[in-house]
């Protein structure tokens, strides 16, 4: 299970380390251009791989984290106990911070090709990894609280809010027109957020342990949200002015 666990573990570097580039693509070029379509295509099929096998990866830690983490590696018995107490709940919080990626960027799309007419929206299919956001994150804030790792408590909170959100759309009797619009690029922010966030607590965390050692590490994992939703918040506003997202009677004034 160890070398399956590897063979994924370099394809979701690989993949995300190109996603975290491609991701800047889609927003500096002109919106719906030839090049804002397939950069965003692009990226959605590679974050669907790496969230994927985030998950994938995530199980196979919370099956056998022993065989999994400790391969290759001397270790006594109470070292391994240790790495376990933090390692488990890790795992986890990657396995809530996969499906969030996953559900975001699937949404991202999904609002495109839905637009007015939310009813694929509904299937079951699309609406499964949404509804399994709110246990998955209500256990892993319960985690959070036992372990201590403030973390998993604001990713989880992230994750609750983000899958009622895309519910309410959704579900919602009656959306304004172009809503879709802002929908979309809400997350594609959200996916944004995700996949750094997953790079700074994963692999990034290595990089920069020399510079913020200890708890001050938590600012690094923190950087990408603070930064997305003050993005989020500060261009709303903006992209509701520019794409006339109000309600009909609204247009017909203007």
């Amino acid at each position: 299970m160890s070398e399956i666990h590897s063979i994924l573990l370099y394809l979701h570097i690989a993949l995300g380390a190109i996603a975290l580039l491609l991701y800047w693509l889609p927003v500096v070029v002109r919106k719906g251009s030839k090049l804002h379509v397939n950069a965003g295509n692009v990226f959605y099929y590679l974050m669907l791989i790496v969230s994927g096998s985030g998950m994938v990866m995530s199980l196979m830690g919370l099956y056998d984290p022993v065989g999994i983490y400790t391969a290759g590696k001397q270790m006594t018995t109470e070292q391994i106990e240790r790495m376990l107490v933090w390692r488990v709940p890790f795992s986890q919080f990657l396995l809530l911070l996969s499906l969030l990626t996953w559900v975001t960027v699937r949404h991202a799309i999904g609002v495109l090709q839905a637009k007015s007419d939310r009813a694929m929206l509904r299937r079951w299919n699309y609406q499964a990894p949404v509804l399994l956001l709110f246990p998955t994150a209500l256990y892993v804030a319960w985690q959070g609280i036992i372990v201590g790792m403030p973390l998993l408590i604001i990713f989880a909170a992230v994750s609750l809010t983000t899958a009622t959100t895309i519910s309410l759309y959704v579900y919602k009797s009656d959306v304004k027109p172009r809503a879709w619009i802002i929908e979309h690029f809400s997350a594609m922010i959200g996916s944004g957020i995700a996949v750094y966030t997953a790079f700074f607590a994963a692999g990034g965390r290595r990089m920069l342990s020399q510079w913020l050692p200890g708890e001050w590490q938590l600012v690094s994992w923190l950087a990408a949200p603070v930064i997305g939703l003050t993005a989020l918040i500060l261009l709303t506003g903006c992209y509701k002015r520019k794409y006339k997202v109000q309600h009909n009677n609204a247009l017909q004034q203007g």
